[in-house]
């Protein structure tokens, strides 16, 4: 039985946690701080996990005031997004649940993202780009592992639904980027426009190299193998940790 989302900070602490999914411990890893930037830094990120969108930018002006270095805040970020997703696949939390605290997620994102780019800390990101395939036009799923791979600290073009396979072939040629993003929600689109995309973006991956995962109802892992995947994401939290594995070489 999941249990049903909290409604305050306070009730934060009543979530039933292992020791692999809970919070860095702020403390030790912002050894630096003061025990008040320690307290906004946990404020942030159980804001974050909780969905409220209300309490973000508060939160931020504060942070924002003292200058604080804004990539520590998408550090924060990715925190509070992979203990979202595993609370998820505890079934802790519903879907609902975490569209809310993707919705922080992007109010953080519009704050904080032109001063990243000012002062050219954009600069080492790792670009990915998504896409729903043609033909499908569902947009929710892949806007929530958007906002995951944003909180990880990827930058991601998505491309929007119901894209072209020349669409995907002009953005790869634009942007250069180390991942393509597919995601087919109908059985059609994924045994036809899935498999038409991937067959089309083939021949660039050695000049670009770059990887290729896949995802969405229709899709499965063994699917996505038969159809030349480099990777499958079953959901947001595990599109994040595909990517990661793949950077690292390792197979998914």
């Amino acid at each position: 039985m999941r249990k049903p989302f909290l409604s305050s900070l306070e009730d934060y602490e009543t979530i039933k946690r292992t020791p692999e999914d809970t919070p860095t411990n702020y403390e030790m890893k912002f050894c630096g701080d003061s025990f008040e930037l320690i307290k906004l830094y946990e404020q942030l990120r159980d804001t974050i996990i909780k969905g409220g969108a209300h309490l973000i930018q508060d939160i931020l002006s504060e942070l924002l005031e003292i200058n604080i270095n804004p990539l520590k805040i998408i550090d924060i970020v990715t925190d509070a997004m992979n203990t979202t997703g595993q609370l998820f696949s505890a079934r802790e939390i519903f879907i609902a649940d975490v569209w809310l605290a993707a919705r922080c997620v992007e109010i953080i994102k519009k704050t904080i993202e032109p001063l990243i780019k000012s002062q050219g800390l954009d600069k080492d990101k790792e670009k990915i780009i998504l896409g729903t395939v043609a033909g499908d036009v569902h947009s929710i799923g892949p806007k929530i592992v958007e906002l995951f791979l944003e909180g990880a600290g990827y930058e991601v073009i998505n491309l929007g639904v119901d894209v072209s396979t020349e669409r995907f072939i002009e953005a790869v040629e634009q942007y250069k980027p180390a991942f393509v993003g597919l995601s087919a929600w109908l059985d059609t689109t994924a045994n036809i426009s899935l498999k038409q995309t991937i067959l089309a973006l083939s021949p660039l991956r050695d000049q670009y190299q770059f990887k290729i995962i896949v995802g969405g109802p229709s899709v499965t892992r063994k699917f996505a193998k038969e159809i030349g995947a480099d990777g499958y994401g079953n959901n947001a939290e595990e599109a994040v940790q595909t990517v990661t594995q793949l950077k690292a070489g390792r197979h998914t």
